[in-house]
């Protein structure tokens, strides 16, 4: 058996592996056409007490402003247990590529900061590029909801913390799965087919209080002005065309 031969024979059974290992059905989506990276800025500022989850928060636009090029969110205790926080959804949907946030995240128990994207009317799907549970800021959480809100998480750990430094989160949706990303390194992959036309509308936002994250305390206040930040410097979206 010759070398070359011996070197063919490898390969293919290294590629029949690979598909092996795939869901019955599942095909890996191939990079068809690029399109050119696109920055998200036009943004929908929400105005409404949020009760989701058991929610706390009322979210109003004067906590949502830009400082340069980086969008800013606050969030603070207005005391009587009144929480304000923003939030803001991009005015356009977009559909297959890559969705990524390079984001400041705060702690503090009971806040709960995410950058996200959502189909919103309906809700669903929704995939989450991160979230942080701000009692625990050793874990970031990536999930993808799909239209029955049946769930697939990954957790990224870091020793050292998440929040309050910038890390890149971000997914890339595909014609068949859903890759999730953090800092460069792949988290895991979800395999699941959305209909082409659903297109997802970029979310940034802190929540305080609710069913995850819990209730804030006097210590999730402790800060020089009495307020946490969310901080992102950079969002875009780039399209892929199958």
């Amino acid at each position: 058996m010759s070398a070359t031969f011996r070197k063919s024979s490898r390969l293919l059974l290294a590629m029949l592996a690979a598909c092996l290992s795939l869901p019955l059905g599942a095909l890996p989506a191939q990079a068809s056409s690029w399109g050119s990276p696109q920055t998200v800025n036009s943004w929908k500022v929400i105005n409404a007490r949020w009760t989701a989850n058991n929610e706390l928060e009322t979210y109003t636009p004067s906590c949502v402003w830009y400082d340069g090029s980086t969008l800013m969110i606050k969030t603070y205790d207005a005391g009587g247990g009144v929480y304000y926080s923003g939030r803001v959804e991009s005015t356009a949907s977009y559909g297959y590529g890559t969705y990524s946030f390079t984001a400041n995240m705060p702690n503090g128990n009971g806040l709960l900061p995410a950058v996200w994207a959502a189909y919103l009317n309906p809700w669903l799907p929704e995939m989450d590029a991160a979230e942080i549970v701000g009692s625990n800021p050793g874990a970031v959480y990536q999930t993808f909801h799909d239209t029955s809100n049946n769930q697939t998480q990954f957790t990224a750990g870091n020793s050292s913390g998440w929040t309050n430094s910038f890390h890149t989160y971000s997914f890339t949706w595909w014609p068949d799965h859903i890759d999730f990303w953090v800092d460069g390194g792949f988290q895991g992959t979800k395999w699941y087919t959305t209909a082409a036309g659903v297109g997802l509308h970029f979310i940034v936002d802190t929540a305080v209080g609710g069913d995850w994250p819990g209730n804030p305390d006097s210590s999730t206040w402790a800060t020089a002005d009495g307020a946490r930040y969310l901080k992102v410097s950079s969002i875009t979206y780039t399209p892929y065309y199958p």
